[in-house]
């Protein structure tokens, strides 16, 4: 088994208590703030202007969607204050402060990203009658876009601060204990935010495909193609993926860095190797070195492999 030098020190002791899980009242607000968004989320629809006609034709469609929409939302603000907590943890670990050009350059690329994303999708109609595009709901979907683009901001910005943490060696000045304590703890943090945005992106998916329905059963000959819901979403995932690679490949090269450190490849001419490649293995499995990006991705992002079995089945000839 690895072995680390050193007794955990006050340091060490201090990194994992930072790690715990909020207390029961935190829960409790954590759920207030999220029955809050659902209410919020599912008002602006039923109240919209553009709801009287469809409450009238088909209101179990609309109440589907608005109630889809009120998830969203609510999971959106509760998954907002628990990113940002988390960000909050990550961002304790920077020695001795976060530099201001660092946080600039964090936010500029979340910008640019958002941007890029919303780009991407813009410009293609949703649903179309004659040729001539029918936009209900514009003003509440653009107001929820950007609502969900305020709530991704502390994820996408973990992300950048997770991949900066694990490559500048100033925050690694510590005990051999203590820095394998914080690559599990980056680790850790890595699988929450794609967990949180792989939820999220599920449920923004769904609710695009309820609105799809919503259109085709209220107006008559409309064409809203079936790929939309996939192609948002197989957008947010590339968005998504890209951030998360960059943050793993960071991580994956700090653990190379401390197994080469403290657990180095033998001498191949030497008679006995198992125990310095038992060692290395075993501190391999410590920083959780195994899996792969791509495997880590598609375990926390359920979403992924349902939306390219669907493009894939739209793109094949019938």
């Amino acid at each position: 088994m690895v072995k680390l030098d050193h007794e955990p020190s006050a340091e060490s002791r201090s990194a994992a208590e930072e790690d715990e899980s909020p207390g029961t009242w935190a829960l409790v607000v954590l759920l207030a703030v999220a029955a809050f968004g659902v209410w919020l989320g599912r008002t602006v629809i039923i109240t919209a202007p553009d709801a009287a006609p469809f409450m009238a034709r088909d209101q179990a469609t609309l109440e589907l969607w608005a109630g889809l929409e009120g998830l969203l939302c609510g999971y959106g603000l509760a998954a907002l204050v628990t990113m940002a907590y988390w960000l909050r943890q990550v961002l304790k670990a920077f020695r001795p402060v976060i530099p201001r050009w660092g946080l600039a350059r964090w936010l500029l690329v979340t910008f640019l990203t958002l941007t890029a994303t919303w780009l991407a999708t813009a410009d293609i109609p949703a649903g179309s009658v004659n040729g001539t595009p029918v936009h209900p709901f514009s003003g509440e979907i653009a107001g929820l876009t950007i609502a969900g683009g305020v709530v991704a901001i502390p994820g996408l910005v973990g992300f950048l601060a997770l991949r900066s943490l694990a490559r500048e060696d100033a925050h690694w000045e510590q005990d051999p204990r203590r820095q394998a304590l914080m690559v599990v703890r980056l680790r850790g943090q890595l699988r929450r935010l794609l967990g949180t945005f792989g939820l999220f992106l599920t449920l923004y998916v769904v609710a695009t495909a309820a609105r799809r329905q919503l259109i085709l059963s209220f107006y008559q000959g409309v064409s809203y193609p079936q790929d939309y819901p996939v192609l948002v979403g197989l957008v947010a995932a590339a968005t998504l993926g890209l951030l998360h690679v960059t943050a793993t490949m960071a991580i994956n090269w700090r653990c190379d860095r401390l197994l080469d450190q403290y657990a180095p490849v033998p001498d191949l001419r030497a008679e006995d190797i198992s125990a310095p490649l038992q060692r290395r293995r075993d501190l391999a499995a410590l920083l959780g070195a195994g899996p792969s990006w791509q495997e880590t991705f598609q375990s926390g992002l359920v979403v992924l492999a349902p939306l390219l079995t669907a493009l894939i089945g739209t793109a094949l000839p019938k």
